[in-house]
């Protein structure tokens, strides 16, 4: 399933894939709670009372934190993890869309956006002012058993724990609810829930949960429920809802970070202080589990390719051991590359997903595992009996020892990363506490580690039973499954070109359009210049950050409240190639659009305050930034372009940067540069965009003709080189880089790419199948190539594990394996032709992505505006599809030989006992260079 994440007026919708582990209960609390002294905080002037608490306890964590828990006297729970690094506020609801009626269904999403709209002493949009004036970050989302919110940020100033933690309760505990704000947002909404219907995952995952509990409802989404539904809401239903769900008992806030304990909880006890309760009997959805197992065939034109969703029912939120013996065996079945599933899904290329999903919000209420996996129509019913197969196999061929020490080790990885991260950690605390089940946070080590073979067959017998399975196949529209050829292959283009035009306005702009089926439109206007060299590091990325902060005649918060109220989504950045605006809306505000982005070029918010702010912004936010392996890569390829900048380089460009220099880059670029625009709008059926867009696009600035360039930025790499940091993490990454001249030539680009997939671009490459799979050197391992100019960079990555200070693991020359691994492959790609099955294989991957990455409006606007700045027009993709099928194995043979005919540059990250214990070894890589 998805949750639905508010703030941006298009919301994202996030798979949950991670487990989210569920453990035995905390000891219940009295209502009436025995307290100390009252805390010695002062009421502020609004009245903030601080109420009564008690400390319930301390949880011993893993990594030597400590979780301090709490309980208010209206039974809001608290519990404060003090850690370095950015402090996280988090609160987490106990309601979600399986406690709504049906005719309200969607409620609870409207809601999270509108505690954005306005509160106790917060005018609407103030909300998001305030967060922005500490640097801060904030987002909510909605699910089916919870809903959360949370701001984030460094604590920069000795006032902002107090100031985030006054706005996340203000938000939280005293909504307006204003009837205009409220009114607002029902659009915003709506044109949310039609973007949803959209989406072939949501509408495969929706009818699979339904159908695996016997959900009664009229809604296609569960969680965004139907625009009728959120049409007809009062404000009385709002509040109605809003006090029977959002009381203190049912609210569980979370800090993780650079705070005290006893500190923060006094500041909590201040303006956490409601005493509401619920009001009448809440809503929990009546979830049956089938009987028998169901299957559902839709044709649905949201598709391209052929969806297979399967449901299980999966243990109770309560059942901590099932729980994560049943993520043991997600991994075993799904794990990339190496899960059982997944090597059988080889042939046909593809592979599976697998996830459970919390459904709802009591300690009994059973969970979910979803299974998903997406194949071609020839090749639907072989996937979907491989993936029975290989679940009825666990039970006859349980692992071997060999396959659950790997098991074991993934997951005890993947849990200590949580403890890396505040708002990791927060989350992961967030969820068991909702189901009281904190205490096993501590415990969840010993469980993974005491699994046995038998544990996950129980579980595979007990949650993956297949006579009890909900199947959805969402199948592509076949009417448009045409031109069949006698291959037996389908040919397919990534646009209709029917749908495309091309026009050049009297400014020199190329304007491309797109008809679209729905109601939504996609702008994309880009500016591209040849990269302005010998400029200050800082100046693009402060440029960057100045032109998201309104304009001069609209604040950031005016600007904000302009697009939310209309709907529409806009993104902007800049660098020292150009600048790009991506903006998305209804038909009907296509115009506002157009009207906005014409106000923040012609506009820009130039001024002193905005500049300071901008470089205190951006220092924040590179100081926060981890350690990156291509960093010293792309300053030793790139030294003289933006594409080399580190961060130190940045950090110290700031320090003599001028407010002149950033106006005269944003200059240059406006006089200098080419510019395209695509839109995407239903053009056939509303003839009236096409005069508008003519006419809009018109007031843009006037541009230099179009043509195609790549910038000179090619120099041979003559002569081996070794880079290396120390870093603290497990994992040594590892990078080898080589560099070639490219010219733009189409099939040279699918030529590589095809290449790429062989070597190490998905989950059925060499280096895959033997760095990762055989040899288990690492998790991820992969190669992947990008462009800089006229510059081509192969690069071949991976991390592995090679110092674990914790278990005293100590594997210091799987960093040689893994580049003598890295070596033997671009050697024998080289000097031995691959087979036209893996060269026939690769080719269907390619297509795949290709066509993926055409499916939406805005994907093909997307697709549209790169084709323009490039040799072959805005349809390139199409080509592309028609070029994959001429390439041969020669062509794979000469372009390897091409590709890594230079020498090669590697990138090392590594612990300071890794680095010394491979020194001679990295010494000779240059020395037989």
């Amino acid at each position: 399933m998805t949750k639905i994440n508010s703030v941006s007026n298009i919301d994202c919708r996030k798979q949950q894939l991670t487990s989210k582990t569920a453990f035995t209960s905390l000891q219940s609390q009295p209502d009436s709670l025995q307290t100390d002294k009252l805390p010695n905080v002062s009421p502020t002037y609004n009245v903030k009372v601080p109420i009564n608490y008690q400390k319930t306890g301390e949880v011993d964590l893993p990594y030597d934190f400590k979780g301090h828990c709490y309980k208010l006297a209206n039974g809001q729970r608290v519990v404060i993890v003090p850690k370095d690094g950015e402090t996280v506020v988090k609160t987490y609801v106990g309601t979600g869309a399986m406690n709504e009626p049906d005719n309200v269904r969607g409620i609870s999403h409207y809601i999270e956006h509108n505690l954005f709209n306005g509160s106790d002493g917060l005018d609407a949009g103030e909300f998001f002012a305030s967060v922005n004036k500490i640097g801060g970050e904030t987002n909510a989302s909605t699910g089916l058993a919870k809903t959360d919110y949370f701001i984030a940020s460094n604590l920069l100033n000795e006032t902002d724990l107090e100031h985030k933690i006054k706005l996340h309760a203000s938000m939280l505990t005293s909504p307006k609810f204003a009837v205009d704000m409220l009114e607002k947002e029902k659009g915003i909404v709506n044109s949310e829930i039609n973007m949803y219907q959209g989406f072939a995952d949501s509408i495969a995952t929706n009818i699979t949960l339904k159908n695996l509990f016997n959900i009664k409802t009229t809604s296609p989404d569960l969680i965004a429920g139907t625009t009728q539904n959120i049409t007809n809401l009062t404000r009385e239903d709002v509040i109605d809802y809003y006090n029977n769900n959002y009381y203190p008992a049912n609210m569980v806030t979370v800090i993780t970070g650079e705070v005290d304990p006893d500190d923060t909880m006094k500041l909590i006890s201040k303006y956490f202080n409601g005493t509401n309760k619920a009001t009448h009997p809440r809503k929990f959805e009546d979830l049956k589990p089938l009987e028998k197992t169901t299957r559902q065939d839709i044709t649905s034109d949201k598709t391209v390719g052929t969806r297979i969703t399967m449901g299980f029912v999966g243990p109770q939120n309560n059942d901590v051991k099932n729980a994560i013996a049943l993520s043991a065996l997600n991994k075993l079945l799904s794990a990339n590359v190496t899960g059982r599933i997944s090597q059988a899904l080889k042939p046909y290329n593809t592979n599976v997903t697998m996830y459970p999903e919390k459904i709802g919000s009591r300690n009994t209420d059973p969970t979910a595992l979803v299974v998903e996996a997406v194949t071609n129509e020839a090749n639907c019913q072989k996937v979907l009996q491989e993936i029975f197969n290989q679940i009825h196999s666990v039970t006859v061929n349980p692992p071997s020892d060999e396959e659950l020490a790997i098991i074991k080790k993934s997951m005890l990885n993947s849990y200590a990363n949580n403890f890396e991260s505040s708002f990791a950690l927060n989350s992961l605390i967030g969820d068991m506490i909702l189901d009281n089940n904190l205490e096993e946070v501590s415990n969840y080590e010993k469980i993974v580690k005491s699994l046995t073979k038998e544990d996950l067959v129980n579980v595979a017998n007990q949650f993956l039973d297949l006579n009890k399975t909900a199947i959805t196949v969402l199948h592509p529209d076949r009417q448009k499954l045409h031109d069949v050829n006698f291959t037996g292959k389908i040919t397919k283009q990534a646009i209709d070109p029917k749908n495309v035009n091309r026009y050049v306005l009297a400014n020199n702009l190329d304007l491309v359009t797109c008809n679209s089926k729905t109601d939504l439109c996609n702008v994309g206007l880009t500016f591209q210049t040849p990269e302005i060299n010998n400029i200050n590091p800082a100046t693009a990325p402060i440029l960057n950050a100045m032109i998201q902060e309104g304009t001069s005649h609209k604040s950031d918060l005016e600007l904000e409240k302009y697009l939310t109220k209309n709907g529409i989504d806009l993104n902007l950045s800049a660098d020292a190639n150009g600048l790009i605006i991506f903006a998305s809306s209804s038909a009907d505000d296509l115009q506002k659009v157009y009207s906005t982005i014409l106000e923040i070029l012609s506009n820009p918010n130039f001024t002193e305050e905005n500049f300071e702010f901008a470089k205190k912004k951006l220092v924040d936010k590179l100081k926060r930034q981890e350690k990156n392996v291509n960093s010293k890569l792309n300053k030793e390829l790139f030294p003289k372009i933006s594409a080399g900048n580190t961060k130190e380089d940045i950090l110290n460009g700031i320090k003599t940067l001028t407010l002149d220099d950033v106006k005269s880059l944003y200059a240059c670029i406006l006089n200098s540069a080419q510019g395209n625009i695509s839109v995407s709008a239903p053009f056939a059926q509303k003839t009236e965009l096409a005069d508008l867009v003519f006419t809009e696009s018109a007031k843009f600035p006037k541009v230099q003709k179009n043509r195609p360039f790549l910038d000179e930025t090619y120099k041979p790499v003559l002569e081996t080189k070794v880079l290396t940091g120390v870093d603290t993490k497990n994992q040594a990454k590892i990078v080898e880089a080589f560099t070639y001249k490219i010219n733009g030539n189409l099939k040279d680009h699918v030529s590589i790419q095809l290449l790429n997939n062989i070597l190490g671009g998905n989950s059925s490459s060499r280096l895959f199948n033997d760095l990762r799979e055989k040899q288990q050197l690492a998790y991820s391992v992969r190669s992947f190539t990008n462009n800089v100019g006229n510059t081509g960079v192969m690069r071949l990555n991976i991390e592995t594990t090679t110092e674990n200070l914790q278990t005293g693991e100590a594997n210091y020359d799987n960093l040689q394996k893994s580049i003598e691994g890295f070596n033997k492959h671009i050697q024998k790609i080289k000097t031995e032709k691959v087979s036209v099955e893996e060269l026939e294989n690769a080719k269907l991957s390619l297509k795949n992505w290709v066509l993926s990455r055409n499916e939406t409006s805005f994907d093909k606007n997307t697709s549209l505006a790169a084709g323009v700045l490039g040799f072959y027009g805005p349809l390139e993709d199409n080509l592309v599809l028609k070029i994959i099928d001429k390439i041969t194995v020669d062509d794979i043979y000469n372009t390897a030989n091409y590709v890594f005919k230079g020498k090669p540059t590697y990138s090392i990250l590594a612990t300071e006992n890794t680095l010394k214990a491979n020194k001679d070894y990295l010494d000779n890589l240059v020395v037989i260079s």
